[in-house]
């Protein structure tokens, strides 16, 4: 029954496999099913993920996720995580969201790939940096680990005793218990302190922890133990440390009768007993143990040691074969790595070719933003400026009417009257507002028709600024003339026109009106003439010229 329960759970995976292969399921749905499943069944996994396409997630949280999910998927498989070169894109998105538990993860997962490539010491302080910040207990607990492990496999035993110490003093698990008073013993076996290592074991068996272990953890203690026995020199203990800890050899399991095997042909020829060692390692089928490269070459190494010490020879023939089988291993290992690197170079094209892809839409984006932007404000000027001219259109219409309405008075005979009459009479506005016939230029045109004997209705003729300077010197006493030779050199043409049309009494927009500028250039021209003749802010210039020009 538990067969068939088997085979049938067997075939429903494959069939979800296949479906999530062919059928049209999303590249979000293949994902999540991925990341259940990686723990229990990364080889499933692995295949659903080389089926996805990185460039094809969208979101930062779906490629966060496949990077962290692929990380895990080849440390499961026993793949080596140099391929996971986006990590530190997965460490920095979890931690930008607060998913603090994903960052943690991803951020050991680093640590791994910074030691796969050789960099122990990046490895350790990338963990070592994110202790302050990580709050969870479990998640702490785990960094801890991580830092155990790296410390010692980079050689940092000092750092690697501190690491087990703060696991040990906060476990009372006894598995647990045994792992970190193992690696607290061996750091010391490794600095060379042996009498320390070996009461730190022999605390613990004393304490009675060992007896409420199990016994995978027992026999990983125990051969620890044996193992740092031997190298201080007592290797008959060890042969019995390892003899009990076993147990019954046939309950064993193929992989732990090799390594019992090794460890006591090891301690026996420490002991001198070469033949018994050399008896132990025969009974070992070494062939059945090439695909194990760190066992093979165990035995191979402790069969020399032993060939030699009896026969005084080294075994050319039986060194050359492990040779051979260690140099091929290392072949292998090199293709891995050549995979490996060549799947990073991929990754490492894809990520580039995909910034260079964001880097074009941002410019294209800003382009277009750029060009929208110039056309609104080009837009904005023109409507402005449209309307500017409008406004002074409305205001010169509304001045005219005024200065019409004032020089038709029939009542006003003084010599500002006069002059404004004239000079609407002589003015080429007609042209203009004929060249706009709108009602109210119509009517502007009719009232302009009514003022003095008008004969050229048509509006060809321009403002005659030599008559306007004629009739403003026979009717203000030559004011014209004397200010000209007063101040010859100093006033420009529009300057004198300014001044001879205040003379005559006219206000700011009437002269507006008649140079055809606003009002605020016609204040910025009196300004000008202000600083030339040196008068004080807002002071009156034309009392000053006329005073100048008395005696003339």
């Amino acid at each position: 029954m538990k067969a068939l329960f088997l085979y049938i759970h067997t075939l429903s995976l494959a069939a979800s496999l296949l479906c999530l292969s062919s059928c049209g399921t999303s590249v979000a749905e293949k994902l999540h099913t991925v990341e259940s499943i990686a723990l229990q069944r990364p080889d499933s996994a692995y295949i659903i993920l080389r089926e996805i396409d990185y460039n094809d997630l969208g979101p930062d949280s779906l490629k966060a996720k496949y990077i962290l999910t692929k990380a895990i998927t080849n440390l499961r498989i026993g793949r080596s995580l140099i391929t996971d070169t986006l990590l530190n894109d997965a460490a920095e998105y979890y931690i930008s969201v607060g998913d603090t538990a994903n960052w943690v993860l991803a951020s050991q997962m680093l640590s791994g790939y910074d030691f796969t490539t050789g960099n122990p010491e990046n490895a350790r302080l990338r963990l070592a940096n994110m202790v302050p910040r990580i709050k969870n207990r479990e998640l702490l607990w785990d960094t801890y680990s991580h830092l155990l492990e790296i410390a010692i496999n980079s050689r940092k035993y000092d750092d690697a005793y501190n690491y087990a110490d703060w696991l040990l003093n906060r476990t009372n698990i006894p598995d647990q218990i045994l792992r970190f008073s193992s690696a607290k013993g061996g750091t010391q076996y490794y600095m060379g302190n042996f009498d320390k290592a070996i009461s730190i074991f022999d605390s613990i068996i004393a304490s009675g922890t060992i007896d409420r272990a199990n016994r995978k953890a027992t026999i990983d203690f125990y051969s620890e133990y044996a193992e740092i026995l031997d190298a201080a020199g007592y290797s008959s203990k060890a042969i019995d440390i390892i003899d009990n800890a076993y147990g019954n050899p046939d309950d064993l399991r193929s992989g732990d009768k090799v390594t019992r095997l090794i460890s006591l042909a090891q301690y026996y020829a420490n002991t001198g007993n070469t033949s018994k060692a050399k008896e132990l390692l025969d009974s070992i089928n070494i062939n059945g143990t090439q695909s194990v490269f760190e066992v093979y070459s165990s035995i191979g190494m402790l069969k020399t040691a032993i060939e030699y010490k009896q026969s005084g020879h080294f075994p050319a023939e039986f060194m050359h074969e492990v040779a051979k089988t260690m140099h091929l291993n290392f072949r292998l290992s090199q293709i891995d790595r050549q995979t490996a690197m060549e799947s990073v170079i991929e990754l490492s094209d894809d990520k580039t070719n995909l910034k260079i892809q964001k880097q074009r839409l941002w410019l294209l984006i800003f382009g277009i933003l750029l060009i929208v932007t110039i056309g609104a404000v080009t837009i904005y000027i023109i409507l402005n400026r449209r309307k500017q001219r409008l406004i002074n259109a409305e205001e010169r219409i509304e001045t005219l009417d005024r200065m019409l309405k004032e020089v038709k008075h029939p009542d006003k005979t003084d010599k500002e009257t006069v002059l404004k009459r004239m000079v609407l009479q002589q003015m080429g506005i007609l042209k203009k507002f004929a060249a706009a016939p709108t009602e109210q230029n119509k009517d502007a045109l009719r009232k302009i028709a009514d003022i003095g004997d008008t004969n050229d209705s048509s509006g060809n003729r321009l403002v005659d600024w030599q008559n306007l300077y004629t009739m403003v010197d026979e009717l203000f006493d030559r004011f014209h003339d004397k200010l000209m030779k007063r101040y010859p050199d100093l006033f420009t043409d529009k300057e004198i026109r300014l001044i001879c049309l205040l003379k005559a009494d006219f206000s700011t927009k009437e002269i507006g009106f008649l140079t055809g500028q606003s009002s605020a250039s016609v204040y910025v021209r009196k300004s000008t003439i202000r600083k030339k003749l040196g008068t004080v802010e807002n002071g009156d210039f034309m009392a000053q010229i006329e005073s100048d020009i008395r005696t003339l």
